[in-house]
């Protein structure tokens, strides 16, 4: 009696467009269907994999890739669904699985509605057909929702599937935000603490201080969607918060939107769309925050200056992380000396009670005297001249690699001519067709195996290519700069992945994280 693991999908496109009374493309109504019709064929029940508002194009569908790796460990022997579009909109997933997985794997594919047998040679046409079909289809859905998209933003309405920290969707009305007070009245204190002069990070301490609720944990609370609700977030504010706050125009009553866009309909990876291009409209909404005093804000934030009033990074800037929670370190003067400090430390205190803090004086002597060390130590004028500090044997493994990944690439030619031999002598006779499948399905078999090794040695090969490209680089500065005599930006960009802070005054840790 054969195994069979049935698949139901059911995507938001589906629930928008139900009526009310029709419920047959529901999770329910799919997984009955199925069900029957196992009870119908004798056949044994080995598992129901569903997965809700998920994309037939989605290739992150949890119960999608868990029945997948099931099929391959040969759990069970059929996988049923609905239709085929169920199982995949996308053409690369259906000729990657129903056409060629399946049947190496000895999985059968059925579909109810529109007949798709992976076991019937005679409909491979169709079930190829039905996914470029599907595939367009998603294409113009894609369009569609983008054209529809567009039109609300340019009316001013909210499109946004969450709503901004100190409002919230109006229940009668979707596209509309209405002012969640309680968060509101945070959001005229952040405005009212920097027009009294404190900083992104002080305002940051001054709320963790008081204890008031990040938007995170305050949408938590609230029981209010948001984004990253499924994993964890932080649960202190941060300058970086308070930052995207005090520079948000929702806040005077504007919304702007389509700051991003997807990379296609088949990914969830997201490109930043230029600031000219955004879509603003003004006075969508009521505002939290009084025009006069925005402007005001917005213009101290024009007029503040860091220490440093070249605009430059500091030398260790992005560099420095606290030993004892990972977090990055700040710079920050007091009595005309300058310190980096853990960021936690400063804004959370009882979060990284630990939090590393040294002088940048003591910070900078140790790291110049660390490379003046490596210099002695590593880089004598000639052999830095012969390129040859660093390599080890890189040369040797990269060969090493090009000729694995020949030596697939042929294996794989020579697998597909195989194939081709076998149809010609299955053509003349030659063969059966039975024992044609079966030459071909262990040529395949192999040729899967060839193609999943090459892309582990080509990821290996690029990360020699580009540490020996960095070798170079670092080489060739250290040929010009032999005689360090300060620290600058520059050189500690090149030679410094980064450096972890910890200990204490009298027993400092400095680990740094060459480059090579």
């Amino acid at each position: 009696m054969p195994k069979v693991a049935i698949y139901v999908r059911l995507s938001k496109e589906d629930r928008d467009k139900q009526l009310p009374t029709d419920d047959s493309g529901s999770v329910l109504n799919q997984h009955m269907m199925l069900l029957e019709f196992v009870r119908k064929n004798n056949w044994e029940l080995y598992k129901a994999y569903i997965d809700e508002d998920f994309s037939g194009s989605d290739r992150e569908r949890p119960e999608f890739n868990e029945m997948i790796k099931d099929a391959q460990a040969k759990k069970f022997d059929i996988i049923l669904c609905k239709t085929q579009s169920r199982f995949a909109r996308d053409i690369e997933l259906v000729e990657k699985y129903l056409n060629y997985l399946f049947p190496i794997w000895g999985i059968r594919f059925l579909s109810l509605v529109d007949n798709a047998d992976s076991d019937n040679k005679g409909n491979r046409k169709s079930r190829q057909i039905n996914s470029m079909v599907d595939q367009w289809y998603l294409e113009d859905l894609s369009e569609n929702v983008k054209a529809t998209l567009a039109s609300k933003r340019r009316q001013g309405l909210w499109v946004g599937a969450f709503a901004p920290y100190g409002y919230k969707k109006d229940p009668n009305n979707k596209n509309h935000l209405v002012v969640d007070e309680e968060a509101a009245e945070v959001v005229r204190y952040v405005f009212d603490l920097y027009l009294q002069g404190l900083g992104y990070n002080s305002i940051a301490k001054r709320l963790n201080r008081e204890r008031i609720p990040n938007p995170a944990t305050y949408k938590k609370q609230h029981n209010m969607p948001f984004q990253n609700c499924n994993g964890e977030c932080s649960d202190i504010w941060h300058s970086y918060s308070i930052f995207n706050i005090i520079r948000n125009r929702i806040y005077i009553g504007d919304t702007v939107q389509g700051k991003t866009t997807n990379v296609s309909y088949k990914s969830k990876k997201k490109r930043q769309i230029p600031e000219k291009d955004w879509c603003v409209v003004a006075g969508t909404h009521e505002p939290i925050i009084d025009m006069d005093i925005w402007f005001d804000v917005q213009e101290m934030r024009k007029n503040r200056r860091r220490s440093d009033k070249t605009g430059k990074h500091g030398v260790f800037a992005n560099k420095l992380f606290c030993m004892n929670c990972g977090s990055s370190m700040h710079s920050y003067i007091t009595a005309q000396k300058k310190y980096y400090r853990c960021h936690t430390r400063c804004v959370a205190k009882d979060k990284c009670s630990d939090g590393a803090c040294i002088s940048h004086s003591v910070l900078e002597k140790n790291v110049l005297s660390e490379i003046r060390a490596l210099y002695d130590k590593y880089f004598d004028v000639d052999i830095v001249t012969r390129n040859v500090v660093l390599r080890d044997n890189s040369k040797e493994k990269i060969e090493m690699l090009e000729k694995k990944l020949s030596d697939i690439e042929a294996g794989i030619a020579k697998l597909d001519k195989r194939v081709d031999a076998m149809y010609y002598d299955k053509l003349d006779g030659n063969i059966s067709e039975d024992e044609y499948s079966r030459r071909k399905t262990e040529c395949y078999k192999d040729k899967e195996q060839l193609q999943s090794l090459a892309p582990e040695y080509r990821a290996k090969l690029e990360k020699l290519q580009n540490r020996q490209d960095e070798t170079d680089i670092i080489m060739q500065y250290i040929a010009k700069n032999k005689e360090l005599k300060s620290l600058d930006r520059l050189t500690v960009d090149i030679l410094i992945d980064y450096i972890v802070i910890g200990g204490t005054r009298d027993n400092r840790i400095i680990d740094i994280h060459w480059k090579f």
